[in-house]
C-alpha cells in the first residue's frame, strides 16, 4: 500500500512545481486620490455645554447665550438618557424658523457640495470618497421624495456618535 503512495508523489510535485505560474503582467488600476486628514480618533466627549454651544452655533449660525446652555444643560441633567434628550433638543431646534439650512433644492443640485459642507460644518473633516459615494447615492435615490429635507440630514449628523465627541 506504500508504493502506491510512491507512485503519486512526482505527479503532485510536477503539478506544485509547474501548474501554477506567476502572471507578471498584472496590472492593477488604482486611482490617485488626494487624502486629507481625518479626525476619526475623536475619543473625549463633549460635555453638556460644549455640545448645546457648538450644536447652536453649526445650526443658528451665531453663539447661544450662557443662560440659555445653562437652562439646556440642566434639562440634561434631569433626564436619565442623555442621547434620548440630545435628540429631543436637537428636533426642537430643527423645527425652530430661525435655524440656518440650505435648501432641498440645493441639496438635490449641488449634492457633492452639500455633502462636503456638511462634514467640513459638523465634523470638522472632509468626507472620505466612501461616505462621499453612499451619500450620493443616498440623496440620489431620495430625489422623489418630497419629504427627504436637509433637516433629515442636519439631524443625523447632530445625533452621531462622532459629532459627541472631539
Amino acid at each position: 500500500m506504500n508504493t502506491h503512495i510512491f507512485k503519486w508523489i512526482p505527479i503532485l510535485l510536477i503539478l506544485v512545481f509547474f501548474g501554477c505560474k506567476k502572471n507578471d503582467n498584472t496590472r492593477y488600476d488604482v486611482l490617485d486620490t488626494t487624502s486629507y486628514g481625518d479626525n476619526l480618533n475623536k475619543d473625549k466627549s463633549k460635555s453638556n455645554i460644549e455640545f448645546h454651544s457648538i450644536l447652536t452655533t453649526n445650526l443658528f449660525q451665531k453663539p447661544s447665550s450662557i443662560n440659555e446652555l445653562t437652562r439646556t444643560d440642566r434639562v440634561i441633567q434631569s433626564c436619565g438618557d442623555k442621547t434620548l434628550i440630545n435628540e429631543v433638543i436637537i428636533s426642537n431646534y430643527m423645527n425652530s424658523p430661525t435655524v440656518k439650512l440650505p435648501s432641498r433644492q440645493r441639496m438635490v443640485d449641488s449634492t457633492e457640495k452639500f455633502i462636503e459642507e456638511t462634514y467640513i460644518r459638523f465634523f470638522i473633516r472632509r468626507p472620505t470618497e466612501a461616505e462621499k459615494t453612499w451619500f450620493i447615492n443616498f440623496i440620489n435615490s431620495n430625489k422623489s421624495n418630497p419629504n427627504f429635507r436637509p433637516e433629515i440630514v442636519y439631524t443625523s449628523f447632530a445625533a452621531s456618535d462622532e459629532y459627541m465627541f472631539y
